[in-house]
């Protein structure tokens, strides 16, 4: 591979859909099962991890997004929550989804969402941990892009979520 084709350079934030916002140290030889390859190593909050120079799997990670993107994810963020579906499995199913396509747009409209819900009602063990997890999510990224520190990220977080009303509950017909 040559050094125009690589992806990633030293110093670049990416977003891993399963370990997280990490920045890019370089690259490295590593020998697995006798093979040698290179692999970007990328350090995190809590840890390294390695991707393989010739094999970025573009649906797991990616840049992290642009101060343009966030400020769209913002709005997102902001705008009037959704009432999720009232059946468990289809709130279920959109948390797989939206966790699997690992974009911040999505996890914004779902945070929010469930953010909402929260405030009418208890979340289930499914919705608190995608409630927990996608916020981390939000405010590393957000840190990252911002580049400001992840405290500060989840202070501006904040601010936006206690800005969320409740959704009005329907009154029950008698």
């Amino acid at each position: 591979m040559t050094e125009e084709q690589k992806t990633f350079s030293k110093g670049d934030w990416v977003s891993h859909l399963h370990h997280g916002v990490g920045q890019v140290e370089g690259i490295e030889k590593k020998s697995l099962g006798g093979e040698s390859k290179e692999y970007y190593k990328v350090q995190t909050r809590n840890g390294v991890y390695w991707i393989p120079t010739d094999n970025v799997e573009t649906e797991r990670i990616r840049p992290v997004v642009s101060e343009k993107m966030l400020q769209k994810a913002i709005v997102i963020l902001e705008a009037p929550p959704e009432k999720m579906d009232s059946k468990h499995t289809n709130r279920k199913n959109r948390i797989t989804e939206v966790t699997t396509d690992g974009n911040l747009p999505g996890f914004c409209a779902l945070l929010r969402d469930l953010h909402a819900k929260r405030a009418d009602d208890k979340l289930n063990t499914t919705e608190q941990r995608a409630h927990s997890n996608i916020k981390k999510k939000i405010a590393s990224e957000w840190s990252a892009t911002r580049e400001i520190s992840l405290q500060e990220a989840n202070k501006e977080l904040n601010k936006i979520l206690r800005r969320i009303k409740p959704l009005e509950k329907k009154s029950k017909k008698k």
